[in-house]
């Protein structure tokens, strides 16, 4: 599996706060079946003002202690992009924390609470530049929450939308679990990650959140292994995303008894 949204690299952000603490993380994502982590640490001007060459820095530097460390996980690099922590970024500044580094696709954190007007006019301009968005779990956020409808607008302008596996479990609340089944049931859920944090407060598990999100649609968890593979591996090579349905599966058709066989009529007989 491919973990598109994940807080891996020490010390930068709410992620690890030590090598060691990362370390550990990336074991544990190695023995859920995680086989790539997309490192993507905040920019948020507010909270946690990264800069893409620092992030660019901090990434080469962990690659190489997991490289010592001889954990069999592949990483690669990105950012979670708030959305006023677009302002100021160049081109060359977006490519470089681009989702696994393709330079297309760039990760959109929206706001828990409030929903900016801007959002059109941002993904177009974004998409004038080269870049495609993906949208980080919106379905924990407070105004998708009671109208996550509004989210049509954006999947329509191209928009991609990663929804966190733990919200499918209940680990964000109920609110977060609804919405998250009612995008992935109308068509504007497409990416499953972990958005981890820490080896243990929130670690980078997918299957139980992928498990449940098929139950939602009462459908295999192999009918969605799409968003947790080669979903993401199109949006880590840079590549143009063609989303499969992911609907609800048709109910189920209960087998009808074969009727009894109609008793043949006994041949008349003949008079001797």
């Amino acid at each position: 599996m491919i973990d598109l949204h994940s807080h891996l690299l020490p010390g930068i952000d709410d992620g690890p706060a030590t090598v060691d603490d990362a370390l550990e993380m990336a074991r544990v994502a190695v023995r859920e079946g995680i086989t790539t982590m997309v490192c993507t640490p905040h920019i948020a001007p507010q909270r946690y003002p990264n800069r893409p060459r620092a992030i660019v820095t901090a990434f080469q530097a962990f690659r190489a202690e997991l490289e010592r460390a001889e954990i069999p996980l592949r990483v690669l690099p990105g950012a979670e992009i708030a959305v006023d922590g677009l302002d100021g970024l160049t081109d060359e500044d977006l490519r470089s924390v681009s989702i696994g580094g393709g330079g297309r696709w760039v990760l959109l954190e929206l706001p828990f609470r409030g929903w900016p007007l801007s959002l059109p006019r941002i993904l177009d301009g974004l998409e004038l530049r080269g870049f495609r968005v993906v949208l980080a779990h919106p379905e924990r956020s407070e105004s998708v929450q009671t109208h996550p409808d509004r989210m049509r607008d954006l999947v329509g302008r191209g928009a991609l939308v990663q929804v966190t596996a733990g919200s499918f479990t209940g680990d964000h609340g109920p609110a977060a679990m609804r919405a998250a089944a009612h995008l992935l049931r109308n068509g504007m859920a497409h990416i499953l990650s972990s958005d981890a944090h820490s080896a243990t407060r929130r670690p980078p598990a997918i299957t139980p959140g992928l498990t449940a999100a098929a139950q939602s649609l009462r459908v295999e968890p192999e009918a969605l292994r799409w968003m947790v593979e080669e979903g993401p591996r199109l949006i880590t090579e840079g590549e143009v995303v063609r989303v499969p349905r992911l609907g609800v599966a048709p109910p189920r058709r209960e087998a009808r008894p074969a009727p009894p066989p109609t008793p043949r009529a006994a041949p008349a007989r003949r008079g001797r």
